[in-house]
């Protein structure tokens, strides 16, 4: 089975609130690598099995929220004494279908950070198959207090080598407010990418699905930005906050599932994003290494300008709207050209200027099942709906 693009979310219900079928309203939206409920204790391990079991089935993977072993029940513990209880755990529930475990949400201080890579360690030596998972303020590049005598990016890079962590997550929603939060976003992204970036580990990203304080509800055009935009700035996962809504927070609203337990048009929209994303480029973006990102249009949050001199083979962009190309590479060496309309909520005509002296672009669709040669003659370019992507192979001649 081909690997999917992981598509998540965040559940806070305890897993007791479901049964074994919720499994099918996560995979038939499109989720492949989910929070599954949080698991209180042993009581509630025959049930996360059976959730596992379903999941195998389903051909999707589940991350394990089980209380006793993240890093708010760790902070007493000797390296030792959580050896043994996540050792527990793990052999109670090691499962083909279980991704990993949650580690920890929106650490804020050193000490924090401390108990978090005593559980990282721990769980990446025990179960070295397994990818714990942890969870920053998308502003933590900025948070001296998190990070006093290093930089950001030395920050990541430590954790991921006194831990072996493969990835982690960063959380940012400010898209979702107006077109100041949307250049936060940019810079959020700058930001952590950097770091990721520096400490050559994999980044994933914690973006809006329900609307709250100033947050409003997507569209389903701002659902496929933040996919593709993400995509497009290499991360390799999202998780989306959150899936169900509560009774007991009434704030918050427009979750895909609401607080009486009833899909709503967010589920719907987020099912068709799924799907396109995965069908279209899913299993093909995780092959892929970002190597560069640049902005077309109009300066955003430090990322650097697209130029003539930003690549050999693309000499220009001609558009009057914005947009991000990045470009990877992928374990040959060979490289693509990723492309994103970075409007929000107007279609956007790219034309691209190739150098096809020295080269020649194929566009890859159904994740390279399908390529054709790209015609970018003077006049021809592409149409691109609101956060649509295309993806082109760089060959040299």
């Amino acid at each position: 089975m081909a690997k999917k693009y992981p598509f998540g979310a965040w559940v806070y219900n305890p897993i007791t609130d479901f049964t074994p079928d919720e499994v099918d309203v996560w995979a038939d939206m499109g989720l492949t690598c989910t929070m599954a409920g949080i698991i209180s204790g042993p009581k509630d391990y025959d049930l996360f099995r059976q959730f596992l079991d379903r999941a195998q089935a389903r051909g999707i993977k589940l991350i394990g929220w089980v209380n006793s072993i993240t890093y708010y029940a760790a902070g007493n513990l000797t390296e030792e004494e959580y050896e043994a209880r996540f050792t527990e755990v793990y052999n109670a529930l090691k499962h083909p279908a279980l991704h990993g475990f949650f580690v920890a949400d929106e650490p804020n201080n050193p000490k924090q950070v401390e108990t978090i890579k005593l559980c990282l360690k721990v769980q990446r030596q025990v179960a070295p198959e397994l990818t714990p998972f942890i969870n920053l303020m998308g502003s933590s590049y900025t948070l001296r207090g998190l990070h006093p005598d290093k930089s950001y990016n030395d920050f990541i890079k430590d954790l991921v080598e006194d831990t072996n962590m493969p990835s982690f997550c960063f959380d940012e929603y400010s898209q979702s407010i107006n077109d100041g939060g949307v250049t936060l976003y940019y810079k959020t992204f700058k930001g952590q990418c950097d770091a990721a970036q520096y400490a050559d580990t994999d980044i994933w990203a914690t973006l809006l699905s329900s609307a709250h304080h100033v947050y409003r509800i997507p569209t389903e055009y701002q659902f496929t930005w933040q996919i593709t935009m993400s995509a497009a700035f290499g991360c390799k996962g999202i998780i989306w906050f959150r899936l169900y809504d509560r009774d007991i927070s009434p704030n918050y609203h427009g979750s895909p599932i609401d607080e009486y337990g009833d899909k709503t048009e967010q589920y719907d929209m987020l099912k068709r994003c799924h799907r396109r994303f995965n069908d279209q480029f899913g299993e093909i973006m995780l092959g892929l290494k970002r190597k560069k990102t640049f902005i077309v249009g109009f300066q955003r949050g430090d990322w650097p300008i697209f130029s003539s001199k930003s690549h050999d083979c693309i000499k220009a962009v001609r558009s009057f709207e914005n947009g991000v190309i990045s470009f990877f590479e992928d374990e040959n060496g060979v490289e693509y050209m990723c492309f994103v309309n970075a409007q929000m909520d107007r279609i956007g005509h790219y034309v691209f200027e190739v150098d096809t002296s020295k080269y020649k672009l194929t566009e890859l669709l159904l994740n390279g099942k399908l390529q054709s040669p790209a015609d970018f003659s003077e006049h021809n370019g592409v149409l691109l709906n609101p956060g649509q992507m295309v993806l082109y192979r760089i060959d040299k001649k």
